[in-house]
């Protein structure tokens, strides 16, 4: 009988040891795990305020018409119109724990990439929107563009075409 509990006693201390490494493994693991900083970064939260989007197209709108053609290849009406079309399709739901990036903003960077070609990284400093969010939302955007203007684009399908294939 004495073996029995002896047996039993063996057990119970080799089941705490382990159970003792796997939380002490468990915790070691937390320490060592990056610890987020921020939720949104403080200078990409101050977009509605400094963001190129708030601020300098803006100004060039209201004050230098031919320069925000010049930023955006289109003008400010026709800026208006586009972004009329395209909001319903690339509208998103604010949440408890941020904005969504508005339309015109996601336009705006769009149009801009499409004019100059810029890194999605020089896009997020002037937007004040970031990188990885640019590169999931502009083929969201650039293709709503397409579904929108495709009734307005012409392809001329003739003999001529097919000999240049």
């Amino acid at each position: 009988m004495s073996s029995v509990v002896s047996r039993k006693k063996l057990i119970v201390k080799q089941l705490l040891r382990e159970g003792v490494r796997e939380l002490s493994l468990e915790m070691i693991n937390q320490l060592h795990r990056k610890q987020r900083r921020w939720w949104v970064r403080p200078w990409i939260q101050r977009r509605e305020e400094l963001g190129a989007s708030s601020r300098l197209l803006n100004e060039l709108k209201e004050e230098d018409p031919e320069t925000y053609r010049n930023v955006l290849r289109m003008t400010a009406p026709q800026f208006q119109e586009l972004l009329e079309l395209v909001e319903p399709l690339i509208k998103k739901q604010d949440t408890v724990f941020r904005q969504a990036i508005p339309c015109k903003t996601k336009l705006e960077i769009t149009l801009r990439y499409l004019a100059t070609g810029d890194s999605f990284r020089s896009l997020a400093l002037l937007f004040r929107v970031p990188h990885n969010s640019i590169s999931v939302f502009l083929p969201a955007v650039m293709s709503a563009i397409y579904e929108v203007l495709q009734p307005f684009i012409k392809v001329s399908i003739t003999k001529t075409y097919f000999l240049l294939l």
